[in-house]
């Protein structure tokens, strides 16, 4: 009879432990998901735009054209090298100006970036 209860409430703990770490771990993504959210929410209220740096080889004149998500618009940025020397982000928050000048490609237009950042998805 001793057993038969040693053994329930070991089965019994074991069953309450192994819930409590299954909702730990849910918890952990949906935070990671929610801190995501925030800062778009946070970047887009700032003014920022999403962007996607791409290096262009077959186009002369812009060697890096930006993919701005949410106009559907291609820019070739004029003072990129201003904010990054070395290594060039894939994904980005910017905030540009346009600029009325010849463009210097045919697949985008001249904007200058006034500000800048790396993105994290």
């Amino acid at each position: 009879m001793k057993n038969i209860l040693k053994i329930s409430i070991l089965g019994i703990s074991i069953l309450l432990v192994s819930c409590i770490t299954t909702k730990g771990t849910d918890s952990k993504n949906n935070e990671k998901e929610n801190i995501a959210s925030v800062n778009t929410k946070e970047m887009e209220e700032k003014g920022f735009i999403k962007g996607t740096i791409t290096l262009t080889e077959k186009s002369r004149g812009c060697q890096y054209i930006i993919s701005v998500e949410k106009y559907k618009d291609k820019l070739d940025p004029i003072n990129l090298h201003d904010f990054f020397k070395t290594e060039i982000p894939e994904k980005i928050w910017v905030k540009y100006n346009s600029l009325r000048m010849k463009s210097r490609c045919n697949e985008a237009r001249p904007v200058s970036i006034t500000e800048i950042q790396k993105r994290v998805d």
